[in-house]
């Protein structure tokens, strides 16, 4: 594992990503439409926890953008680098899913299709429900964008607790801040049911904030913060986590969540298995996967015929998952790597201009090397 806190990939972290996508796109391929297989919801029952990949990528994204923080980055840079991280990529993807839902024709494909109002929650990072009360939109090109809008959000608060916490106190306070806003607003809902509007629990991602609390925890304790306070941090997310479970398999999936992060977190040679080549290489290319395999994969899906043997299914499921893997590479290469090494050419041309406006040292100050 790298020991730098930025500029580098974690080859761990990727291998969790991986993990990530791979238990969702099982989700979406075996549990989540099974009105629409003809192999139903049997084939693989345990894929019903893959839902709980998205939790993972929660946990991930406060890791992640907690390194990210660490150099104190102005609000210019962070904003840019965070578009250039999701908006291309998302722009193409929604794209692809719109043309691939309109023209492969099956009972999935009409049921999800929607028109290009959908674009505006889409391409915002917004609640759909905002769009379709206020002007009548149809809902995300694809239903997984909703993640989206948790992150975004996500990411805005963390902006404004970095820049008005005390320099280099981010990942001592933001965790802090996210769990006793979750807790205090959950007692406001017990004591008074409904007295919180809605629109402010959505906003504030109440449902996962201990997630993002978690990641940045943990982002603490790779920095070498390993006292206490993180312990208690990282127990108190874990246990809303398992309070908000519904069954045992949800509860030790959750466990095994926060182990494998934190065996990241502590460099444990337990988590070199993580950085398994494939395994990272998938992780690299899993934002485009998580856009792209869920309408796409069922659609076609769908259109198999009911009576085959499950070894058919599961290989047909397996040739639909490659080709998304395929597209999703053509658009890390074409689209992600290409986007985010222009906004870093910009940020350097403008920190270049910004030296060049700078005023020339004087004579006493050059001969002493200042």
């Amino acid at each position: 594992m790298k020991t730098s806190l930025t500029g580098r990939r974690l080859a761990e972290i990727d291998g969790l990503r991986a993990i990530a996508v791979l238990a969702v796109v099982l989700y979406h391929y075996f549990q989540a439409y099974p009105q629409h297989y003809p192999y139903g919801a049997g084939l693989l029952p345990l894929a019903k926890y893959g839902d709980l990949g998205v939790a993972l990528f929660f946990v991930i994204s406060g890791f992640v953008i907690t390194l990210s923080l660490a150099g104190q980055p102005g609000p210019w840079r962070f904003a840019l680098k965070r578009l250039a991280r999701l908006w291309p990529a998302l722009a193409v993807c929604s794209l692809i899913t719109f043309a691939v839902v309109h023209s492969v024709d099956s009972g999935f494909s009409r049921e999800v299709q929607g028109g290009l109002s959908g674009f505006a929650a889409s391409w915002t990072f917004t609640s759909q429900r905002f769009w379709h009360s206020a002007f009548g939109f149809d809902g995300y090109v694809d239903v997984v964008y909703w993640t989206l809008a948790i992150e975004i959000r996500f990411y805005l608060l963390a902006a404004v607790i970095c820049w008005l916490a005390p320099a280099g106190r981010f990942a001592a306070v933001a965790p802090l801040v996210l769990l006793l806003m979750q807790s205090l607003i959950a007692a406001v809902q017990f004591a008074v049911p409904g007295l919180v509007p809605q629109v402010l629990i959505e906003t504030l991602f109440l449902a996962y904030a201990h997630l993002f609390a978690a990641g940045i925890t943990f982002a603490a304790v790779y920095g070498g913060a390993r006292s206490k306070r993180q312990a208690a941090l990282i127990f108190w997310s874990f246990s809303v986590a398992l309070y908000r479970t519904e069954d045992w398999g949800e509860a030790v999936v959750l466990a095994l969540i926060f182990l494998s992060v934190a065996a990241c977190a502590w460099r444990l040679r337990a988590a070199s298995v993580l950085a398994w080549r494939p395994l990272a290489a998938l992780g690299v290319i899993s934002y485009p996967v998580y856009l792209l395999h869920n309408y796409i994969g069922v659609t076609l899906l769908s259109l198999l015929p009911p009576g085959l043997a499950d070894a058919i299914y599961v290989l047909a499921a397996g040739l639909v998952l490659a080709g998304i893997l395929l597209l999703s590479n053509a658009v890390h290469h074409l689209v992600e790597l290409p986007a985010q090494q222009a906004v870093r050419s910009l940020l350097e041309r403008r920190a270049d201009r910004g030296r060049e406006m700078l005023p020339a040292p004087g004579p006493q100050a050059a001969a002493k090397g200042l």
